[in-house]
């Protein structure tokens, strides 16, 4: 039997996430990088050939446990001895994890070079997983009301207000303004699964869609904060009317608030509605 060899646990590093900051990692869309890196700084007893391993240990949205196997005893290369070690997860993997759940990544290795074939766990490192909040709305042909969950308001209760019409390549939800009570809120809704304390952007397209009389004048508020300040649309090209509100708590009630109450003129289109966490 060959003597043991005593190793130094000194300086065993943990696995580095770039893309998380101050141990929170946030799921990006896979249309960006391809993924995030997990990095292993070299350590003091790295050997050529040291099968390492890497397991990814999280949860996924319906609360069901989940395993990624990144690596699996997979000989440390030359190029690894040299510049440390590191794999990729890409981001089509990260998708389903759950807002606000923990994800463990842990890195062994076995020391078969330095007279121990059992493995060795380094530190692991635990990320909270933030996962964004998106609420986008568009139109599709012959769509009535509510639109995603967008409700007409006390400004928009003739029949004739809110119509879903095409615009070019495009369906679009139109304000046909029928009445001279058309100031005050159009659309409202109201979400439940909102985050105390986090800051969301609110945002729409708008465009005049007729030069007679009287302007479209447009705001936005979340519950009681005001969102934006009323802005006039003019012209009958596309812009954008948006701000952000910091919730206060899981529910809160958005609108669009128009104000220009004339049934003259007042026309305009909505495009999208969209709410994200910033």
């Amino acid at each position: 039997m060959s003597n043991p060899s005593p190793i130094s646990l000194r300086c065993v590093p943990a696995p580095f996430v770039e893309q998380a900051s101050e141990n929170v990692l946030t799921l990006n869309k896979p249309d960006g990088s391809t993924g995030i890196t997990v990095e292993v700084s070299r350590w003091p007893f790295m050997a050529l050939g040291q099968p390492t391993t890497l397991h990814a240990c999280g949860q996924t949205s319906d609360g069901s446990p989940i395993m990624l196997r990144i690596a699996d005893a997979e000989p440390l290369t030359q190029q690894e001895f040299e510049e440390g070690w590191r794999r990729t997860i890409a981001w089509d993997d990260l998708q389903d994890l759950k807002h606000n759940s923990q994800l463990m990544l842990i890195f062994q290795l076995a020391l078969n070079n330095a007279g121990c074939d059992c493995p060795l766990l380094f530190p692991p490192i635990s990320l909270k997983v933030r996962v964004p909040f998106e609420d986008l709305t568009t139109f599709s042909d012959a769509e009535e009301a509510p639109w995603n969950g967008w409700t007409k308001g006390p400004a928009a209760i003739d029949p004739g207000d809110l119509v879903v019409a095409k615009d070019e390549d495009i369906y679009v939800l139109n304000n046909r303004t029928y009445t001279n009570a058309s100031a005050g809120i159009i659309l409202e809704k109201n979400f439940a699964n909102l985050e105390a304390g986090t800051r969301y952007e609110f945002g729409l397209q708008v465009r005049r869609t007729n030069t007679s009389s009287s302007v479209p004048s447009l705001s936005l508020a979340a519950g009681t904060q005001t969102v934006t300040e009323a802005k006039d649309f003019p012209a009958m090209t596309w812009e954008s009317l948006e701000g952000t509100f910091t919730a206060d708590s899981s529910q809160c009630t958005l609108a669009i608030i128009s104000h220009t109450a004339s049934g003259s003129g007042n026309d305009y289109a909505i495009k999208r509605i969209c709410v994200r966490s910033v």
